[in-house]
């Protein structure tokens, strides 16, 4: 996991401009305008279409990423695409077109295990023409130049905050092992990775299909394994959670067998010994 850059203290927001963009936001929205959870946003969802507004202000470049991966095509699978974009205070704003589907966080204990299974060879599948994907570097915005030290430096502090929150639940033993593969992280081959794909962020229909893939603030070019990522934080180790949710967390063990088709696309280059110390992490 790479540091996001665009984390903040929500406890420091100007409460006063959000009151006036909520406002704004329900006008574009045509009055109808749920205020949504945003790790480094806020977000506002109208019938067709979501705003996202950065809080800070004067950073214009602050959802270029979204324009750098807005004509990407996956087969069957939605991502967002940009409608419109613009500054309001200062603050710069991104309109993008909504994508329905249920939370497959969510949907995921109600499935058959053969619905499970489908459902991550379909994940596997959408992220196999992704990582072909050959959008503007530049436009990206997570760090990846000293990938050993930006990982260790993110999951040091992922350790003390969960630990901190939920004493003994990480097992400081995955430390090494999860230092040995930070290590084997330079000099990789990298393809473009959603970097931030926990289930949340994956849509599902009514009988648990993917129909789409959302929140790319930490897309990078990154190799394959950076989206192993999401196997920590999808059911004990929720890395990217607000304390509130740390215990809603999945009670079932991690079913390596079941997520193979995602497991193997995102080992990319490493070899069986380097994949094992990656997810004894788990």
């Amino acid at each position: 996991m790479l540091i996001n850059p665009w984390v903040r203290n929500y406890e420091k927001d100007d409460h006063v401009a959000l009151g006036r963009v909520r406002e704004w936001a329900a006008s574009k929205l045509d009055g109808s305008a749920d205020y949504g959870f945003g790790y480094g946003t806020w977000v506002f969802i109208g019938t067709e279409t979501v705003i996202k507004i950065d809080p800070e202000v004067g950073r214009p470049e602050r959802f270029s990423h979204e324009l750098a991966v807005s004509n990407m095509a996956i087969p069957g699978v939605a991502t967002p695409h940009v409608l419109e974009t613009g500054t309001l205070e200062g603050r710069a704003w991104v309109v993008l077109n909504r994508i329905e589907g249920s939370i497959a966080y969510n949907v995921w204990p109600g499935l058959s295990s053969a619905a499970q299974r489908k459902l991550t060879t379909q994940l596997a599948d959408a992220l196999a023409h992704m990582q072909q994907s050959r959008p503007d570097i530049s436009m990206l915005h997570a760090e990846t130049e000293d990938w050993p030290r930006q990982v260790r430096i993110a999951f040091n502090r992922a350790l003390r905050a969960v630990d901190a929150i939920a004493p003994g639940r990480v097992l400081t033993q995955s430390q090494g092992a999860f230092a040995q593969w930070a290590e084997a992280l330079d000099e990789r081959p990298r393809v473009l990775c959603h970097g931030d794909l926990w289930f949340g962020n994956v849509l599902v229909d009514d009988d648990g299909g993917l129909t789409g893939i959302v929140d790319f603030d930490r897309i990078a070019m990154a190799p394959p394994d950076y989206d192993l990522d999401m196997l920590l934080r999808f059911w004990r180790y929720p890395w990217n959670f607000v304390p509130e949710q740390l215990e809603a967390t999945y009670e079932t063990p991690l079913d390596l067998e079941l997520l193979a088709p995602f497991v193997e696309l995102c080992r990319g280059d490493l070899s069986d010994e380097a994949l094992s110390s990656r997810l004894s992490a788990l």
